[in-house]
């Protein structure tokens, strides 16, 4: 079963793994089932923001190498397709980007980043 699965007639949020160490600033990732059972999903541009948080009692241990660095991923819809950046650590450093016209592929790329991303692993989702 897919998380999409789960969604029914009303608009609501769309379940997704957030592994811990990863806050949430912005979900807007809100889709509804239609009578012909397919998704329509928001279309916004501010769609999710995500940090990823310090260690526990300490700071952002900034560096390429660190998991512990300051990483913000931020998704949303732009025109015809979902877009996903990572920032190392803001708008002026992005260290990835996914582009893709395909929600499920939104949501795979934002879970993989956000489990491994930290450890280096930046690449998309793969079908």
């Amino acid at each position: 079963m897919h998380v999409l699965d789960l969604v029914g007639p009303d608009w609501q949020l769309v379940p997704l793994r957030i592994p811990g160490g990863w806050a949430v600033r912005q979900n807007g990732l809100d889709a509804r089932r239609l009578p012909d059972g397919s998704l329509d999903f928001n279309d916004s541009e501010d769609l999710l923001w995500l940090v990823k948080l310090p260690p526990p009692g300490g700071e952002y241990r900034p560096g390429p190498d660190s998991p512990w660095r300051e990483l913000h991923l931020d998704a949303g819809f732009y025109r015809t397709a979902f877009r996903v950046k990572l920032l190392d650590p803001d708008w002026d450093h992005v260290l990835a980007s996914f582009t893709t016209e395909s929600f499920v592929e939104l949501l795979a790329c934002i879970e993989k980043w956000l489990m491994n991303a930290p450890l280096g692993d930046l690449s998309p989702p793969t079908s």
